[in-house]
């Protein structure tokens, strides 16, 4: 997480200059695929559920889209704090979110069936949305009164009524946005040692797609992701 965008260097390369600003020592029980998959998904969830809604234990929160890169990181962040946590997704996704810990959700459930379901009607507190468009809407109508609605993928147009009428609250999370523009890098480098230290005690396990790739077979690589076949974060080998 310290280039590839923006016109800085630092994409598909055996070596990068970068500021000390971004890094943290990599998690002692990870190997380096492991590692190099963790800074995007895990800085984007702390930004989320940490820094813009304050997450607190016994919190119900619902991870929209939690078998997706960042949505399985936020579901381990958000047990990480003691909170209650519910995923959506498929039904191929169902083993691996339980696997997490979290209860389960149907992607295709209506909303007010898993709010009647999940919070008795209540609604959730904190909601973390990794899919965006008519998902984020949906998070709006199940949020609780006073809850936080948090998107990492929040850049279509949204009603916002059902979000003002429960006097909740809405953040967006825009990871890349220290990078760019050299403000706050320091606290990705903050965020970062929180991975090590989270990831140390076994409390957050990222997930990667079996498939090994190099820069030989760098486009494969590339077509993964653009054909939303992966299976976990895609990693790409570089040097021996």
């Amino acid at each position: 997480m310290t280039g590839g965008i923006g016109g800085l260097q630092g994409s598909l390369a055996e070596f990068v200059a970068a500021d000390a600003r971004l890094l943290a020592p990599k998690p002692k029980n990870l190997g380096m695929r492991e590692a190099a998959a963790l800074p995007l998904i895990f800085i984007t969830a702390w930004e989320g559920l940490v820094d813009r809604a304050r997450i607190r234990g016994g919190q119900k929160v619902l991870v929209q889209g939690g078998a997706g890169g960042v949505g399985h990181i936020a579901v381990q962040l958000a047990r990480s704090f003691d909170a209650e946590v519910f995923a959506t997704g498929s039904l191929k996704d169902k083993a691996h979110i339980e696997q997490l810990g979290a209860t389960f959700i149907d992607r295709v459930t209506p909303v007010d069936d898993y709010v009647a379901a999940c919070t008795a009607g209540q609604g959730f507190d904190l909601i973390y949305d990794s899919v965006g468009g008519a998902v984020l809407d949906a998070s709006f109508n199940a949020v609780a009164r006073f809850g936080h609605v948090v998107s990492a993928l929040g850049w279509g147009t949204h009603a916002l009524a059902p979000l003002s009428f429960r006097a909740a609250s809405y953040s967006g999370v825009f990871t890349l946005l220290p990078i760019l523009t050299g403000e706050g890098r320091a606290h990705h480098g903050e965020i970062l040692r929180e991975a090590t230290k989270l990831t140390e005690t076994g409390r957050i396990v990222p997930r990667l797609d079996p498939r090994r790739f190099s820069l030989e077979t760098i486009e494969q690589a590339h077509a993964a992701i653009e054909s939303w076949t992966a299976a976990g974060k895609i990693v790409v080998d570089i040097g021996a």
